[in-house]
Parts: C-alpha cells; structure tokens; sequence
C-alpha cells in the first residue's frame, strides 16, 4: 500500500509534535525551527542532525515520506514568507539540502521527496535539486499532484524526544543573527542595566516575558520608563510609530525580530542593536534570552538579503582577523581545481563561531551571474587568541556557467576570489586563470 505524502514546511508540518499553549505566537510555535533558521546557521553537521531528529520523530509516529526540503531559491524582495525555503544562494541550498535530506533519509527511516517551483527546473544556475538528488539520493521530485494532495493531510504527532529538543535549541542559537551592535550594548551589561523594559507586539511579549523574567540578571518589566535599556520584539509588520517613540526616549533600544521574510527597517535601523531570529521555535524564546544575557555567542549569517544588511551578513560577541591568503596553483585548466587557504584569528576575549565565506567571480563570462556568487563556507569555532587555518577547493561545478548555446562550460580567463565573514565583510582577495 503506498503511503501519503505528508508534506509543508517544518514550520507547519511539526506544529502538531507537540500540544501547544494557546498564548504562543506563530514564531514560537512549532516544536522545531523553520527550514529558514536551519540554514541560518550554516553549519552542514548540525543540519544533519536537524534531518535525523526530525525524521526519526515523524517515523515513530508512522510517516513514511515527506515533502523535504524545499529547494526553491527566493529573492530579497519577497514579500511572502520564506520560512520553508533556505535562502537565495543555490550553493549553500545545496549544501544544507544535501544534508537535511541525508538526515532526513538516516537508515531508511523516510523517503524524502524534494519541493522546487517549475522555473527551477530552468535556472541558469547550478541547481540545487540535482545535487540533492545526485548526492543524497532524494527519493525524487514532489509532483504538483502529490502536494495538493498531502497539504490538506492532517496529523497528531506524538511529544518529542530529548534528542529532539536538544537539536531544536542548537538550532535556534545557531541561527539568531546578530545584524547590528553599536557601541556593543550586548550582551546585557549588569554593571548599567539594572531595569530593562519590554514591548512590542503583544502576542510576542507575552511569550518572551516568562523566560527574560527568568533568565535576565536584573528587572524585567513591561513599563519602559522606568528601564534604563528597552527591548522590542517586532513581527514582519514594524509599528513605525512606537519605534519613533521608543528611540525618543534616548535610552538603548534592542529590537528582535520574529519575522517570515526580509522587511524594510525603516525607523528601527537607528536602534542600538538588532538580533534577527525568524522563527526559532519553541526552544527559540531560551536562545533569544541566553544571546541577550552573552551566556551563548550568535554566529548566525543572512541567507537572504535585507534592504539595509547584505547576503551573509551577521555579527558576533567576538572580533576575528583574516590574514595569509593562499591560492594553488596560479592557473588550471577547465577540469583543474583550486585550493584556496587562509588563517582566521579571534582577536577578542570570547569564544565565538565564524562563518567563514569565499565569493568568486567569473571576472569575463559571456552571460550575466548571481554577484555575489558564493562558492565555499563552513562555520567554525575559534577561541580568543586562537588561530585556525582554512582550507576550500574550487572545483569545476563551481566555475561552470550555462553559455548562450544551452551547454554547461568553464569559459578561460580570470577569476577572481573574495574571502571574508560577509559579501559586505570582505577581509582578503586574489585571483587565478583558467587556460
């Protein structure tokens, strides 16, 4: 007998996991992190394991096959919810989706049916859905039949394991993104902030307000006159009008952000700091709380560009050094591969996660592509003084382009190479020739 296709999104999919209180807002309502927030962490390993959780739960609880990961790339300028997608780089979706799809997959325990939209199927990019079918042996393609179908499934899922919710607050600390730190007022500093007052959108205090009560060493109240920092919690929908009031008061202001997509900031730019944590998860509200008080360091990157931050674009507690940049050999050709190493040194006193990123650029290609182009990372732990060496290799699928004729090709000539913790944090740069 063939089973059904369950399908959506990890938001909506695991909302059932677990029984819900009816005070959680959406952000913090599923028992795991959105796909979003997986990939936000950029880190292959702990993918994995979120695939493995994940499959193993939805297995004990009898499904067979699911409608994961969706691979679709997304723009910027979205104005839906990408929650269920990782991002607009086709490497990195890639990179997570060959690993979700691995854990998902772990001993046969499901079979994984990969979402995309039909225009994928076209792009003029590395796709993203071959490589997840090639190197993880996806159990194929959701047909559009197959998807309306499983989305009106309905399912009561059992509680999750600890293994589950261990994963789940890994995830959710992995990816909170840290997009602004001016004059570093995080972590919270006891020594000044005796009272920090809370607001924001009120289904979104009122899950926050238990845990910063708990967890934050000093007062926490819902009356912000009398605090000496103010934390906001925004939705995708900013209230412009009480951020212009809230920075009037010229106390510290720190807005999180529990948003489905990418949003114009407008007023809430000018605040103090801005941690991003689309939707973490129920484990999501300790992590928000554990990133405010410093006891975990954010090392989460933007996997979808901000009208005010860039693609990969994300701060940390700690300070880090690029130095020695290294690229072997000199000239190759079009089969031929680059090895691309350099040092990276925490220059500061915490101990903190680098996302470290190389771009390439195709410096004459015949057609037009994605700039920036990410073509390696990997998010590595570096201790204060410490100094790590890291090492890439530039192979041919990362330097084909589809020509003007329909054909996959490595064209000659000069590529050039940027290497940094951002598209807008380039630290080193160099070049090599394909003959």
């Amino acid at each position: 007998m063939k089973h059904k296709l369950i399908t959506l999104g990890f938001l909506s999919l695991l909302a059932g996991l677990a029984p819900v209180q009816a005070q959680e807002s959406a952000p913090f309502r599923s028992p795991f992190p959105s796909a979003l927030n997986v990939a936000h962490t950029w880190n292959r390993s702990l993918t994995k394991k979120a695939g493995l959780v994940v499959g193993k739960q939805l297995a004990a609880e009898g499904v067979r096959e699911v409608a994961l990961p969706d691979l679709t790339l997304v723009g910027p300028s979205s104005d839906t919810p990408l929650l269920n997608t990782y991002g607009e780089s086709p490497y990195l979706t890639a990179e997570t989706g060959v690993e979700m799809t691995k854990g998902l997959q772990t001993d046969g325990q499901l079979k994984a049916f990969i979402r995309i939209e039909e225009k994928e199927k076209k792009a003029s990019y590395v796709r993203p859905w071959q490589r997840v079918l090639d190197e993880a042996h996806a159990a194929g393609i959701a047909t559009p039949a197959q998807i309306a179908a499983s989305d009106t499934d309905g399912k009561d899922l059992g509680p999750c394991s600890d293994e589950f919710r261990k994963t789940a607050l890994q995830v959710a600390h992995e990816s909170l993104t840290l997009l602004k730190n001016a004059g570093n007022i995080l972590p919270l500093d006891t020594a000044w902030v005796k009272c920090v007052g809370v607001t924001g959108d009120d289904g979104l205090v009122a899950d926050m307000m238990p845990v910063l009560q708990q967890g934050l060493p000093c007062a926490v109240s819902t009356d912000t006159r009398t605090a000496d920092l103010i934390i906001v919690f925004e939705d995708d929908d900013i209230d412009s009008g009480r951020m212009g009031s809230l920075l009037l008061t010229g106390k510290p202001v720190v807005v999180v952000l529990l948003n489905s997509r990418p949003i114009a900031l407008g007023k809430a730019l000018d605040a103090s700091a801005i941690l991003e944590a689309w939707h973490p998860g129920r484990e999501g509200m300790q992590a928000i709380a554990d990133v405010l008080t410093g006891a975990y360091n954010p090392g989460g990157k933007l996997t979808v560009a901000f009208p005010d931050f860039a693609f990969g674009h994300g701060l940390s507690y700690a300070d880090f050094r690029y130095t020695g940049l290294r690229i072997e050999p000199a000239s190759i050709g079009p089969d031929g591969s680059v090895t691309v190493r350099f040092n990276v040194t925490n220059t500061g006193t915490r101990p903190g996660a680098e996302v470290v990123q190389v771009y390439l650029e195709d410096e004459e290609s015949s057609v037009p592509l994605q700039c920036p182009k990410l073509e390696a990372c990997k998010r590595t732990n570096v201790n204060p003084g410490q100094t790590k060496e890291v090492k890439f290799t530039i192979r041919q699928r990362n330097m084909v382009l589809l020509d003007h004729s329909g054909q996959w090709t490595v064209e000659p000539g000069f590529f050039t190479v940027r290497v940094g913790g951002g598209s807008d944090d380039i630290r080193l740069q160099g070049r090599f020739e394909v003959k």
